[in-house]
């Protein structure tokens, strides 16, 4: 948790040397570049500068500043040092408010160090304190321990509790040095582990009014780090209501915040929440990225990167590693658990000295106690043995179910997908079909009724009858490509064809050169049109002839969409039409001995194909944009096509201005 040090200006007054506003500078320059040592000591001259002075309150906020500097920067051990050497002082020169401040500091070093009785204990003897003085204050710091204390062995309720009366009494002072910020992020952090988000998010907003309040006095500088603990309290609820987008938005304001600070304990906790965002995601490869980053800060605050990098690491499929982590964290706890009982016994021995009759007493106490607990011990350890071993049959019996279902599961998604896709295939060719056989039944009657028709409409008659039978022609070619598509028989490569040969023939079947608005490329070196390969003519012109029609078949938007966009695109002109951009295909024809394989990339400038849907497009009757005619079987037919003839057919997905099929046949 980041706090803020006091304003290390001095009041403005007369008095005010060259050497103490120069010292105070000097100190603005090391804290916000976070060069910790030359800032503790420069903050030593400024207390004997002000020390001399008999400026009490500027040396006060000097005093504070050496603490929030050594908390800003984890150095935890030597804060406890300091915080003694400094409550003295407060105590000694009536200075309460900062006294139960590096108090409270001095609970939470020890907290983050793992002396967790050790902090308990003295957040009591605090409140004690507090009560006995009145010390509205001092009442708060303890709540505050307190809550963290209860935040830290999972009693959510009562530490939220605990940071709700703190806030309270502080209010109730009118405190506006930012002591509350802190306790504002303890409260966010407890309501984010409850998951009660929406309240998170409300207390994280009038945790940002209190500091615009703070800001009144005090530099940027010197808020910043808080600032950035408040808007990571914004990103965490953003992140648990699944807003992403305010989430990171919250992130970047913490980030422009951290260049004014540097704070190396304020990049940990940027860090930390953008592995919690990248998890959130769905990003687990880049949440693990950004947690190696924090362990190369060599920073250990708390457990919470170590547990979110072992659920990255599952979600990665490193099971072993995650395992590992869980049990390294299993094992510091206890190891933490141990240390402090054995701190705590050292410390009550200290404390309370007791009798060798009472110890007697309490030794025979002892072993019965320990008796009738081994016995009952033993008692449960047979209960749970057996207990064990039904859980574990019943957890077998449930795993084996749980598998059938999500099988039988997995079988009804393929089933439905698969009833749907035929059911859209079956309408798509109902249409192609009807509609040349509906033209067709018209010219028919117009031929056998009407006498008086000109040679020039029986020749327009005559080619449209001839059009649309060869359209109702190419469509049985398509069933029977999509029949011949679903067999997995190998395609006999008996001759030898030339490249050029291969894509002149492609060229041809598909008039492409002739399109109206499409500029058509053809890109081949001399090695490729002088190379030959033994494959199938007739299919590996069928499957590139595929290739070409579905790069001219999604150049443009569909007719029924094109109205639509050119009315956009002329009210955002303001009423002047936008010019389209030029249409390209490009047939790019290469050859690789290394490989062993002639590359056909077709290339265009359409609408292009998301990098999620590389190998879905080509599955049978897909089709991304239901605003296109046709059946989604082309790329199906020419993928089946290309692997029967020993190559195959793939979606560069590096490329981003359109769409760019690669196919590949053996040359030999």
């Amino acid at each position: 948790m980041l706090c803020i040090p006091a304003s290390a200006e001095p009041s403005n007054t007369p008095e005010n040397t060259e050497e103490e506003l120069n010292l105070n500078a000097l100190f603005q320059h090391y804290y916000s570049n976070m060069q910790v040592d030359s800032a503790l000591i420069t903050l030593d001259k400024i207390i004997a500068l002000r020390h001399d002075k008999k400026d009490i309150e500027q040396e006060a906020s000097a005093r504070w500043n050496k603490i929030a500097v050594l908390n800003n920067s984890a150095r935890y051990d030597s804060l406890l040092v300091e915080a003694d050497k400094q409550m003295k002082w407060f105590s000694a020169n009536g200075i309460w408010n900062r006294f139960y401040q590096a108090w409270q500091r001095k609970c939470s070093a020890n907290h983050d160090l793992g002396r967790m009785q050790t902090a308990l204990r003295e957040a009591r003897a605090m409140g004690d304190d507090a009560q006995k003085r009145n010390n509205n204050t001092g009442r708060a710091m303890a709540y505050k321990q307190m809550g963290i204390v209860y935040y830290d062995i999972r009693q959510l309720e009562q530490a939220e509790q605990a940071f709700r009366q703190s806030i309270k009494l502080l209010q109730q002072e009118g405190e506006n040095s930012g002591v509350l910020s802190g306790i504002y992020d303890n409260l966010c952090q407890t309501l984010d582990r409850e998951k009660r988000f929406e309240e998170e998010l409300q207390a994280a907003q009038e945790w940002h009014e209190h500091l615009g309040d703070v800001l009144k006095a005090h530099s940027q500088a010197i808020v910043a780090p808080p600032y950035i603990s408040c808007h990571l309290g914004h990103a965490a609820a953003y992140i648990g209501m699944r807003n992403f987008e305010k989430a990171v938005e919250s992130i970047e304001k913490a980030k422009e915040y951290n260049t004014i600070t540097r704070a190396a304990l304020s990049q940990y906790y940027i860090y930390e929440m953008l592995v919690r965002l990248e998890l959130a995601q769905g990003h687990p490869a880049t949440a693990l990225a950004f947690a190696d980053s924090i362990k190369q800060m060599d920073i250990t605050v708390d457990n919470k990167i170590a547990e979110l990098k072992a659920d990255a690491l599952i979600q990665v499929n490193q099971g072993m590693e995650a395992a590992q982590i869980y049990r390294n964290l299993f094992i510091q706890k206890d190891s933490v658990f141990s240390r402090d009982m054995r701190t705590q016994l050292d410390e009550l021995n200290m404390l309370f000295r007791i009798d060798e009759m009472q110890r007697e007493q309490q030794t025979v106490r002892m072993r019965y106690t320990m008796v009738i607990a081994v016995l009952v011990v033993m008692s449960l350890l047979f209960f749970l043995v057996y207990r064990l071993r039904e859980l574990r049959k019943m957890a077998d019996k449930n795993r084996e179910l749980a598998e059938k279902n999500i099988e039988l599961q997995q079988a009804n998604e393929r089933a439905e997908e698969s009833s749907k896709m035929k059911t859209e295939f079956i309408k798509n060719i109902s249409h192609e079909i009807r509609t040349p056989l509906n033209i067709l039944n018209g010219f028919t009657q117009v031929l056998t009724t009407n006498n008086s028709i000109s040679d020039d409409e029986k020749a327009d008659i005559r080619e449209r009858i001839s059009e649309n039978s060869m359209r109702i022609t190419e469509l049985v070619n398509k069933m029977l490509e999509l029949s011949d598509a679903s067999s997995h028989a190998v395609i006999e490569r008996e001759n030898k064809v030339a490249l050029n040969e291969i894509t002149a023939e492609a060229i041809a079947e598909t008039d492409i050169a002739n399109e109206p608005d499409i500029v058509f490329n053809i890109e081949m070196n001399d090695a490729a049109k002088a190379c030959s390969i033994l494959t199938n003519h007739t299919y590996a012109v069928r499957a590139l002839t595929q290739l070409l029609d579905n790069s001219v078949k999604f150049q443009q938007l569909p007719v029924s969409q094109q109205a639509i966009q050119q009315n956009a695109d002329k009210q955002t002109a303001g009423g002047e039409a936008i010019l389209q951009k030029e249409n390209r295909v490009t047939l790019r024809v290469t050859q690789n001995e290394l490989l062993g394989c002639a590359n056909f990339e077709v290339e265009d400038t359409g609408i292009g194909i998301p990098a999620h849907e590389a190998e879905r497009i080509f599955e049978e009757f897909v089709q991304l944009n239901s605003f296109y005619d046709g059946t989604g079987i082309g790329l199906t037919v020419a993928r089946s096509i290309a692997r029967r003839l020993g190559g195959d057919v793939l979606l560069d997905t590096t490329y981003t201005e359109g769409a760019r099929f690669v196919m590949t046949l053996p040359l030999h």
